[in-house]
């Protein structure tokens, strides 16, 4: 497999150029990455730091309403939601929602389909939405907030 550029939009217009300068409307991507480029370093650092104590949080919360869910599967939920944060830190460095998608749908997919616990699912990564909006600063949390619209919406339409 080959090593990705920064993001699918840029490697594709480096593609499509075929031996000539990139024009602006080309460029326009990777000027974009890189004046926001801080800002989601900042968020990937944060989620890097913090993703153990965010989901912790968030299957607290749980244990709450479902506590013999938590009992039973705390564990695979907080491997899955600890993989889905860092899928997430590295589709906010990369500035690539495709790279995301790709990688995380097909893997909802299979690990949510052996479980049929959507529902339950949906109301977990609700409460890390809260934890994170809780606990990070707010130009992080508009990073991440898209992210894990992708997981909820794909959670629900398996519901």
């Amino acid at each position: 497999m080959a090593m990705h550029t920064l993001n699918h939009e840029l490697e594709q217009n480096i593609l499509e150029a075929d031996g000539r300068y990139l024009n602006a409307q080309e460029l326009y991507p990777l000027e974009q990455y890189i004046q926001s480029y801080t800002t989601r370093l900042h968020t990937y650092q944060q989620l890097r730091d913090h993703s153990d104590k965010l989901v912790i949080q968030a299957l607290r919360k749980m244990a709450q309403t479902y506590p013999e869910l938590i009992q039973q599967h705390g564990q695979r939920c907080k491997y899955d939601m600890t993989e889905v944060l860092r899928y997430i830190a590295l589709s906010i460095l990369r500035d690539d929602e495709i790279f995301f998608k790709e990688q995380m749908t097909v893997w909802l997919d299979t690990i949510l389909l052996a479980y049929k616990r959507n529902s339950h699912c949906v109301v977990a990564y609700r409460a890390l939405q809260e934890a994170i909006a809780a606990t990070l600063p707010s130009a992080d949390t508009n990073l991440i907030r898209p992210f894990l619209e992708i997981v909820i919406q794909t959670l629900q339409s398996h519901a």
